[in-house]
Parts: C-alpha cells; sequence; structure tokens
C-alpha cells in the first residue's frame, strides 16, 4: 500500500498551526487542515532543516508503515519560495510540536536515504515586458492615458525575491502596483460618488529640474453586507503541486471571512475538470473544512480554459442577482492544454465577463510562472490579480484586504490626465506601461480595462517640468499655439462603468493654487516607492536615482527604522542591504 506525505520542519509546521488559529479556526479544524492537503498527509520531519521556502513536493512511501524511512523516496527541486516572515517571531514558534497534532511524525532514524538532488530546471517564466512610458512635450502628446491597475501582483512577487535574497528580473516590475500596494491615506469620496480624485506635488529627488505631481483615486467602501456566491477553480496539475500546501491555506483564508448565506463551489481542473463541491453555505466552519480536504491533487496537463469554462457555466447557472458572483482561480499561469495563447485567452474572458461575473487571480510560483497569462485574464475579465508565495502574502491580499478583491466598485475604469502646455514644458507618467491607450480606446465604451474595488486606490505619478511647452514635431496642417489657461496645471477625465454597467465620465481641474495650499500627506512616500521601482527596473529613466537617494528618503520618512517587517519600507531595506 502507497502513501503520500509532505515533508515539514517542526518549526514551520507551527507556522501553518498558527496562521489557521489567527484566522479563526478552533483547534479542531486546525489539526485536520494541518494533518492533510490534497490527499496527502503532512509528515513533521524533525531533521529536516528550516527554510523560508514554502514549496512542499509531496513524497510516495511504498511502505504502509508510516516510519518505513528506507522506502521513502524524495524528489526535491531549488529552492524558490517566499520569506514566511509574517510569522517569524510569533510566541510559542520555536518550541515542539505537540504529539496531539494529528500530523505525522517521523522517528529518528540511524539510516537516511539521501534527498536525490535534480538538476535545476529551465526558468520557462513568461511576463509582458512593455516599453516604458517615454518623456512627452505637451504639445505633442497632451495627455497620458491608461487604465487603472489595483493588481498587487508584481510587488508581491518583488518582495518576496527581495526578501530571500533571490535575483529579481526586472522585466516583472510594475511600478503603479508597488505604488497602489500602498496605504496611502487618500480622501475618502463623498456624497454618494464611487470614488474621490485628489492632487499633491512634491520635488523630484532624481531631477532637479522636474516635480512630481500626484493624482490619486480613492474608491468608496463598498457594502460589506452583500451575499458572496463564489466559485474556486483548482489547478491541480503537476506543475503545481509543489504549490498545493499554499493553496490550501489560500482558500481557507478566504472561506474564513465567509459566513452564513455565503455559497461556495470548488471544481478541481488539470487536463480534466471534476466538481468537488456543489454550493455550499459558509455558516458551518466544520463543512468548510471538510470542503478543502476533499480536494485531491491529481497532476497532468494544464487545461486552464476548461477549467474557466466550466467554473463559468458552473456559477452561470446558479447566478444570484442579490449577491457578488466571482470565479476565484488559484494557478501558476502555466496552460499547456486547451486554448493557451495569450490572445486566445484574452478573446475567450472577454466573452465571459458579458456574463455578470467577476474573476480573481491567485497566482503561485516561479520558474514556470506565467504572469503574462494571468495579465490577460485580469485585465480582460472584470478581474484582478495577486501573487502568493508565502502565509504573509495570503494574510495581506486574502485576509486583511480580501474585501478589496471581492467586491467591485467601478468597471472598466481609464484615466486621461492633461497637462497644460502653458505651464508644462515636458512630462512622463511612471507606471502603467502596460496600460497605456489611445484617445481612441479611451472613448470605446466597449474596450476592455481593469476596474477597482472596494477602498481600492489608484494612484498616477507624473514627473513634469516647468514651463511653456514647444511642439516639436509640429505637423503640416495643424500648428497649435499656446495660451494661458488661468491657474490650471493639468486637467483629469475618468471614463468608467458602474456594476449596473451604465457608462459615466467624472473630470475634475487641478489647480497651482490647489497644490499649493493643498495637504501632501503621501506625495514623499509615493516618491520613494517609485524612485525604488526605477532603481529595481534600472529604468533608462531613473536620472540620479540610486541606493544612497533610497537611503536618504528612507531615513527621512522612517528615521528610527519602525518599518513593519514585509512592508514597502522594510523591503526596500532588504534590497539595500543584500547589494
Amino acid at each position: 500500500m502507497s502513501r503520500q506525505y509532505y515533508r515539514m520542519n517542526p518549526q514551520q509546521y507551527e507556522e501553518m498551526e498558527e496562521f489557521y488559529r489567527s484566522l479563526g479556526y478552533n483547534e479542531r479544524q486546525t489539526k485536520k487542515l494541518c494533518s492533510e492537503c490534497f490527499g496527502a498527509k503532512i509528515k513533521i520531519d524533525p531533521k529536516k532543516r528550516y527554510s523560508d521556502d514554502w514549496e512542499f513536493l509531496r513524497e510516495r512511501n511504498f511502505y504502509e508503515n508510516e516510519s518505513g524511512g528506507f522506502g521513502a523516496m524524495l524528489r526535491s527541486m531549488p529552492m524558490m519560495g517566499g520569506a514566511s516572515a509574517m510569522m517569524r517571531g510569533a510566541p510559542g514558534m520555536m518550541g515542539g510540536v505537540p504529539a496531539e497534532c494529528g500530523a505525522v511524525v517521523e522517528d529518528a532514524m540511524p539510516m537516511m536515504m539521501p534527498e536525490v538532488q535534480m538538476e535545476p530546471e529551465f526558468n520557462t517564466a513568461t511576463t509582458e515586458d512593455p516599453r516604458e512610458n517615454e518623456k512627452q512635450s505637451p504639445l505633442d502628446s497632451p495627455a497620458a492615458i491608461f487604465s487603472a491597475n489595483v493588481n498587487s501582483a508584481s510587488w508581491a512577487y518583488l518582495r518576496s525575491k527581495i526578501s530571500t535574497g533571490s535575483r529579481v528580473d526586472k522585466s516583472f516590475v510594475r511600478i503603479e502596483e508597488i505604488i497602489n500596494s500602498y496605504d496611502c491615506h487618500l480622501p475618502r469620496p463623498e456624497n454618494g460618488e464611487l470614488f474621490s480624485i485628489s492632487a499633491e506635488t512634491g520635488d523630484c529627488p532624481w531631477d532637479d529640474e522636474s516635480e512630481m505631481l500626484l493624482v490619486g483615486l480613492k474608491a468608496k467602501k463598498a457594502d460589506g453586507n452583500m451575499k458572496q456566491n463564489l466559485c474556486f477553480l483548482v489547478d491541480v496539475s503537476g506543475s503545481m503541486e509543489d504549490r498545493w500546501v499554499l493553496v490550501q491555506m489560500s482558500i481557507a483564508s478566504i472561506m474564513s471571512r465567509l459566513g452564513d448565506g455565503d455559497t461556495i463551489s470548488i471544481i478541481a481542473y488539470s487536463d480534466e475538470t471534476e466538481t468537488v463541491v456543489k454550493k455550499l453555505d459558509c455558516k458551518d466552519k466544520n463543512d468548510c473544512v471538510d470542503a478543502i480536504l476533499d480536494i485531491d491533487g491529481i497532476g497532468g496537463c494544464t487545461n486552464g480554459s476548461d477549467g474557466l469554462e466550466n467554473a463559468y457555466t458552473y456559477l452561470t447557472e446558479r447566478y444570484d442577482e442579490k449577491a457578488n458572483n466571482r470565479v476565484f482561480i488559484f494557478t501558476d499561469g502555466d496552460f499547456n492544454f486547451g486554448i493557451t495563447g495569450k490572445g486566445s485567452l484574452g478573446d475567450f474572458i472577454k466573452e465571459k465577463r458579458e456574463t455578470g461575473i467577476y474573476l480573481s487571480i491567485v497566482g503561485y510560483g516561479f520558474n514556470n510562472f506565467k504572469d503574462d497569462k494571468m495579465e490577460t485574464l485580469s485585465r480582460n475579465g472584470n478581474g484582478n490579480y495577486t501573487f502568493v508565495s508565502n502565509p504573509a502574502d495570503i494574510s495581506d491580499y486574502l485576509s486583511d484586504k480580501l474585501m478589496s478583491s471581492l467586491m467591485t466598485v467601478a468597471k472598466d475604469v481609464k484615466i486621461s490626465l492633461e497637462m497644460n502646455p502653458a505651464k508644462v514644458s515636458e512630462y512622463r507618467l511612471i507606471g502603467y506601461d502596460a496600460r497605456a491607450l489611445t484617445k481612441q480606446e479611451f472613448h470605446d465604451t466597449e474596450k476592455a480595462t481593469d476596474g477597482i474595488g472596494s477602498e481600492h486606490n489608484v494612484i498616477a505619478l507624473v514627473q513634469f517640468k516647468r514651463g511653456k511647452a514647444s511642439q516639436e514635431y509640429p505637423g503640416r496642417y495643424v500648428k497649435v499655439s499656446t495660451e494661458e489657461a488661468g491657474d490650471e496645471l493639468a486637467f483629469v477625465e475618468v471614463h468608467y462603468k458602474n456594476t449596473d454597467g451604465e457608462n459615466l465620465v467624472k473630470t475634475r481641474s487641478i489647480t497651482d493654487n490647489e497644490l499649493k495650499e493643498g495637504k501632501n500627506d503621501n506625495i514623499a512616500a509615493v516618491t520613494l516607492l517609485a524612485g525604488f521601482g526605477l532603481v529595481v527596473k534600472d529604468s533608462e529613466y531613473k536620472g540620479n536615482a540610486n541606493d544612497d537617494m533610497l537611503k536618504k528618503l528612507l531615513s527621512e520618512l522612517d528615521p528610527d527604522k519602525k518599518a513593519v517587517p514585509y512592508s514597502h519600507f522594510h523591503i526596500i531595506r532588504e534590497y539595500l542591504k543584500n547589494r
């Protein structure tokens, strides 16, 4: 009789236990969740060295005796996972594992078979790497036009790499995601508005001749009493095997926030799909735990399009007009069966957005991580997208900030930021390189773009130079002359849809007088984050941005070095320390 296990260091096991307790699961539920994952027993191995890595490959033991160490065969892979900084230092984390914990504890053995060291895998991770936004004259290009982006995947990936001292692939760095994941204190919308628009200004630390303009959108708080009708689509293909522990923890985190009247369904997919749970009411957490433990790791190919087709069909048939209907997909995006190309996936998911069902994507992995495909799904499917490499990511985005992911406030949010050529000679939008839109796309109400969720921040940071613009590339028939436009520095126009699909427009003028008299609560921190992004990305527009500049800005913002572990300031310090 063969059995399957996950080996786990005792301290790491305790971190997992503490994670489930922090979500509100009782001791019985915690022990059940910690004893098994996707059909395999969790085995505590006192000899296994502690690692920040949260990858766990299944081990097949061909002896019925659970302590049969000679028959245990362990497949191992290069350690690529993220830090478990959230749990480190918590009380009681270093003690022994209680005998009644429910997990299999491996006995000490005089002889152990060595772990089989596999050759390093080829890195097949893929992402978009668009050209950075260029410096523009307001007479040649009057406005920076782009779609909103409240995804957090790039920032989560970046901080995981930095916290483990791994090399950062600069093509994965999206500066707007670094900024928008930071908790800026923007003014809340008033008088029933879906979002507010505010502005701040400050100096540019990497270019003495430039200034910074921050334009921020703050979404309203959504109705927290709306019921949830969710379908969890779980990738159980072979490429996800080492991440199944994290997936189980992710699902448990979301379910811990649901209650009476909220319903979930679970569909597992690899080369085929299987309905694991049908429309379970989340009022009983014991039933939720049992549903999670019913998910089994299948292995095989990844037919993501078939899985999505089944999830959308399933949820369409059970659509609840009084609830938030949403598909959560847990995957590395390595779609290698069915519809696999980015373009085809984009067309496929555009059709699904017409169902009124929203999409949330939770990404995992490193070496085979298909960031570009998950970006495509998110951008075209009324979606949002985050990345998970450790328990801290789960607590942050799938627990503390879950409501922002669940509740969409505005759809297809497109922003035009027009600079006054009488006051601005040159400007550059920082970030949103893959979100740039043409003027035609901006006015096209059918153009699928990103939405924003409950209390989300969307921040546009523009580097600009004062002065009167000149038309560097004059046309033969159209010539533009600038006229003084009073005190107006810039004009913001936002096109969006409410959740009923109604097309709406919101505009706002930004004046020098307003900027002079207004508060500048966020500009220093946002400028630091943008400078950090420029340095990590090794941007051609980084100017004088370097490590010394980052250290100086950090000391001014956080002189006592009290940055919370795994927070933005902490990660910047870790990056500088590892240089």
